[in-house]
């Protein structure tokens, strides 16, 4: 009977230990490919920036440009002209419209025009290669959130097994023991299936969010938060664009996104104080230690940005239509 006796505690320990090794760390291996997935492939040549073609040309108030131009275009279409710098390119077109009397449009004419189409693919190139970038930031760090979340699930998953595993060999044990006229011994089973049981539970309550070193040398959201004179990431249209305040707000798309993202970090912060000690994450830095929350964070704000540069499509849009469509004798949105 002690033999038994002695099986049935050896039985037990032996699924305590399995249960502890199953709510280990990640393999070696897993951990690997997870540090693949996090590294930095969003290459995105830069090098335009510094010999840019043309450059954002501000509209001078009460000029005679200004009175013009306002009287032909817009808010939305010269607030995207400034940005692709076709401030004097329209101030000369709309010169030559006045002097366009032949169904023929004449050379003149026609050159600035390419002038203009020119200048606007260009744009339309900058903004989908902001984008772009943004895109595939985003789409990183929200797949290496899905990761270490999934990471997570199945560490909880295998520890709740364990906990089920463990108080069912207890039970069985014990009743086994019971059946035998061992009591005592079964009582012990019980109450050593229940401090397993209770283990299992603290240790799982006190686990640690896995976390991985998630690189970003080049940052997007950096030059939103730092707000310096030139951007190393974007083209000077796009800079141009989001540090101007929009036709209906006072403030500028950086000011506004930089307050935004000052809320989210604050709010994200003080959440994990209130339930565990945590590190700092440096989001505008250039990489750090991520946990799958901080993460998603990350993606959220790179979001918000990348649709803030989408939107430049739609002005420009209602750029291109407005040059088009005074010369085709329709009447322009205003």
């Amino acid at each position: 009977m002690a033999t038994n006796r002695y099986s049935l505690y050896h039985l037990f320990f032996l699924s305590l230990s399995i249960a502890v090794l199953a709510s280990s760390c990640m393999s070696s291996r897993s951990l690997e490919a997870l540090q693949r997935v996090a590294q930095d492939h969003c290459e995105v040549d830069s090098s335009h920036t510094s010999g840019y073609v043309f450059r954002p040309a501000s509209l001078q108030a009460g000029s005679a440009e200004e009175t013009l131009l306002r009287g032909r275009y817009g808010p939305r279409a010269l607030h995207m002209a400034q940005a692709v710098g076709l401030i004097p390119s329209l101030v000369q077109l709309t010169n030559l419209e006045t002097q366009e009397t032949g169904a023929v449009p004449s050379t003149a004419y026609l050159a600035v025009r390419q002038r203009i189409s020119d200048q606007l693919q260009l744009a339309s190139a900058d903004i989908a290669t902001a984008s772009a970038l943004l895109d595939c930031e985003t789409k990183r760090a929200t797949l290496t959130a899905t990761l270490l979340t999934r990471r997570e699930n199945i560490r909880e998953k295998r520890m709740t097994i364990s906990a089920i595993t463990l108080g069912a060999v207890a039970i069985i044990g014990a009743s086994l023991l019971n059946l035998h006229e061992e009591h005592t011994a079964a009582d012990w089973l019980h109450i050593a299936g229940g401090v397993g049981e209770g283990g299992l539970g603290v240790l799982a309550l006190r686990q640690k969010a896995p976390r991985i070193d998630y690189p970003h040398v080049r940052n997007p959201l950096r030059d939103i938060w730092e707000r310096p004179a030139t951007s190393t990431q974007f083209a000077p249209l796009v800079w141009y664009y989001l540090n101007q305040p929009r036709i209906d707000a006072k403030q500028a798309v950086t000011a506004e996104l930089h307050s935004s993202w000052e809320e989210l970090t604050s709010l994200n912060a003080a959440g994990k104080h209130s339930r565990k000690a945590h590190r700092e994450v440096n989001y505008f830095g250039t990489g750090g230690s991520y946990d799958a929350e901080s993460l998603t964070l990350r993606a959220t704000m790179l979001g918000q940005l990348e649709t803030e540069i989408r939107l430049m499509n739609n002005d420009l849009t209602i750029l291109l239509n407005e040059i088009v469509s005074r010369k085709d004798g329709r009447s322009i949105r205003r």
